[in-house]
């Protein structure tokens, strides 16, 4: 990777830059329809015609010069020695405003190629472009292309390995022109910054001199750190903005803007013909007006998250219910074939083919639950949920930013935390993570499934998960708002996201996209989960007892190591429903939600007599892990243990992720004794409450 000449890919959210990577390079980087849904690089190496070269997929981002990390990132790549070329990916229908930030790489003096993506968008909304025009007035090579149909990638592929490895044939990005005044003004300041004999900067200097003459904070921040001649610079520079902003009539911040915005609305009065373009516009403010209504656009969303889960409950149940008779088959079949081994017979029948198969049989309710909620982030509903959400979260001490994170959190807490990098204030920032493990993780789905169907009544099934996921949902809002109001006061950021067009995935992209979600939760249940269930059938094993053979199961496993760590408990979590075989799965839950269900798995797989896996009779052998839990909890403990596994013990993958993210141990070990504290609480609360109305 070191000796090929390294291709920035940058562009707005939603343009669809990479599903274009992932198209050039054959990799599978995360597509999402929102923003916020990529918040590192990617990179990858690419073959072009004319040799390699390393391609780098970088955050999307609306403009340069912000604070936010996608915009550091952005701008540490294009500042990096090594870069030989720009692809500046933008969508087709709003060259408007993405055109934007194209013109701010003229500041870099790299061969740009302009991609002008979703071209089948365009096409639809009877838009033409005059591209050899389009070239002459930018200085830079034009590519249309659709990523998800792979137009227009032989093309581009041509570009960069043109831009990379002849740069001398490749045309001259036009300097923007923004007026003699303003140029006059920009000039002067490059040039002072240049000769003042401060220390270099990694940014060009005509670049530096934009952020400048905006009064960038940042900017003016790093001079004004320079001692006595730093600070007589940005006074000169302050007196230039101030009689420009005269001049003008504008205020300083917003002279360049304005005169960008002027440049992109001619160039494309020139460039660009049709007006289909309103005409989707229109219809997507149709559509907003129904979905993001102020009044009714929560309530189809909760509706919309209630028909999620009855999906995943009425299409799942049956097909949880064949894979799991297929384990019990294949769990009599192993008994039978390892009979006079009993230690390889309780290992692979009760530890492996119990532990792994009780986790592997919700794969159907978890593929249904991932279909429906990258549907919905394909299409463009979850930017509009967060848009949605953003008052609501406002007053709870969060914003729609957050939304985002805690949207990621229903798949997995770990990528969620790493998505709060985009939120800019870092009060709000760690109030976001402090409260993300309250979002439902697929993992305690599983957790959820088992319990809502072994003691929950078919029709209350689809209300009961979706009243845990808000109940998760809400102690988090109401969290966050007590740590804004105390520990994390102040900070507040301003929302502002661009929605993205209403668009329907391509089939095979959606499919590729849920398919990624369950593989990977089935790599994870072959090997972490795997290693996991060994463990804990080893913990519910051993010691063995002294008297030998001829004792019932349930009496062996009580003098476990696990039921010994699981006892010690017992005193206190007695008062949330769980007993020590509740504990002891609990325990194994800290390395990973999924091992609480294949702990429990593991201990109810046998009818409780010695050999029974082998001398069961049709009707014992037909009993699995549902109906002995059924037979087991009561509806209330049910429901503490559930509210347990919800709100408490985080993984352990999520608390090195916060470590790592915070670089707090203080922040993480609080986090963690806090969840502990307020999950036990409400469990304890929840339990005790539904004995009562349940009389259990």
């Amino acid at each position: 990777m070191k000796d090929r000449p390294t291709v920035l890919l940058v562009g707005n959210p939603n343009c669809g830059k990479t599903s274009l990577f992932n198209e050039l390079s054959g990799c599978r980087a995360f597509v999402g329809n929102y923003p916020g849904g990529v918040i590192e690089a990617a990179r990858a190496g690419v073959e072009t015609p004319d040799g390699p070269v390393e391609l780098i997929d970088l955050p999307g981002v609306y403009r340069l010069g912000g604070a936010s990390l996608e915009e550091k990132l952005a701008m540490d790549y294009l500042c990096r020695s090594g870069v030989r070329a720009i692809v500046s990916v933008v969508d087709s229908l709003n060259l408007d405003r993405h055109l934007y930030l194209t013109l701010q790489l003229w500041h870099f003096h790299l061969p740009v190629i302009l991609v002008l993506n979703m071209s089948d968008e365009a096409d639809a909304a009877l838009l033409s472009f005059d591209i050899p025009a389009f070239e002459a007035m930018l200085g830079v090579r034009i590519v249309r292309t659709d990523a998800l149909r792979r137009k227009g990638m032989e093309e581009l592929l041509a570009c960069i390995g043109q831009a990379a490895y002849r740069p001398s044939g490749y045309p001259a990005f036009r300097k923007p022109e923004y007026g003699e005044q303003t140029e006059q003004v920009l000039d002067f300041i490059a040039h002072t910054v240049e000769s003042s004999g401060l220390p270099r900067q990694k940014e060009p200097f005509s670049y530096i001199a934009a952020r400048l003459l905006d009064g960038n904070a940042a900017m003016v921040a790093r001079y004004a750190e320079m001692g006595e001649e730093g600070r007589r610079l940005l006074e000169m520079i302050e007196d230039c903005r101030t009689e420009l902003s005269r001049q003008m009539g504008l205020p300083a911040p917003e002279i360049l803007s304005s005169k960008r915005y002027g440049l992109i609305r001619g160039l494309l009065e020139e460039v660009q013909g049709g007006d289909g373009v309103s005409r989707i516009r229109r219809s997507t403010a149709v559509l907003d007006g129904i979905l993001t209504h102020k009044y009714w656009g929560i309530p189809l969303f909760l509706l919309l998250m209630y028909v999620v889960f009855f999906a995943a409950f009425t299409l799942g149940n049956p097909l949880v219910d064949l894979v799991r008779s297929g384990f019990d088959a294949l769990g009599g079949w192993l008994a039978q074939a390892l009979d006079g081994h009993p230690m390889w017979q309780s290992l692979i029948v009760k530890g492996i083919i119990g532990g792994v198969g009780g986790v592997v049989s919700f794969v159907p309710t978890i593929a249904i639950l991932f279909a429906c909620l990258s549907l919905l982030e394909g299409t463009g509903y979850m930017a509009r949920a967060a848009f949605l959400m953003d008052r609501f979260m406002h007053k709870m001490g969060l914003h729609g930013k957050s939304f985002i994170p805690m949207l990621i959190g229903f798949g997995c807490n770990v990528p969620a935390v790493m998505a709060t990098r985009s939120i800019e204030s870092k009060k709000d920032r760690l109030t976001t993570i402090f409260v993300l493990p309250f979002m439902s993780c697929s993992a305690r789905l599983l957790v959820f499934a088992l319990f809502i169907e072994a003691l929950v009544a078919p029709a209350y099934q689809s209300i009961t998960m979706w009243g845990l996921y808000l109940f998760g949902i809400l102690v988090a809002v109401v969290g966050a708002r007590l740590l804004k109001s105390t520990l994390f006061r102040g900070g507040d950021e301003t929302f502002i996201m661009e929605l993205p067009p209403y668009r329907l995935p391509s089939p095979g992209a959606y499919l590729h996209s849920v398919w990624e979600r369950v593989s990977g939760y089935l790599c994870k249940a072959g090997t972490f989960i795997l290693l996991g269930v060994v463990v804990l059938w080893f913990l519910n094993t051993y010691p063995q007892p002294e008297q030998g053979g001829g004792i019932p199961d349930s009496a062996r496993m009580e003098q476990s190591y696990a039921a010994r760590a699981g006892k010690f408990f017992e005193p206190l979590s007695q008062y949330a429903g769980m007993d020590w075989q509740a504990n002891s799965a609990m325990i194994g839950a800290f390395s990973a939600k999924e091992l609480l269900v294949a702990q429990l798995g593991i201990l109810f797989a046998s009818p409780g007599e010695p050999d029974a896996a082998v001398h069961a009779s049709d009707e014992e052998k037909r009993l699995d892990a549902r109906r002995k839990i059924s037979a087991h909890y009561t509806l209330p403990q049910a429901l503490g243990i559930m509210t347990f596994a919800l709100l408490a013990l985080p993984c352990i993958a999520t608390v090195a992720v916060v470590r790592k993210e915070t670089g707090s141990w203080l922040f993480t070990i609080g986090q963690f004794a806090a969840l502990n504290i307020v999950g036990f609480g409400l469990a304890v609360a929840v339990y005790q409450t539904a004995a009562v109305f349940l009389r259990a």
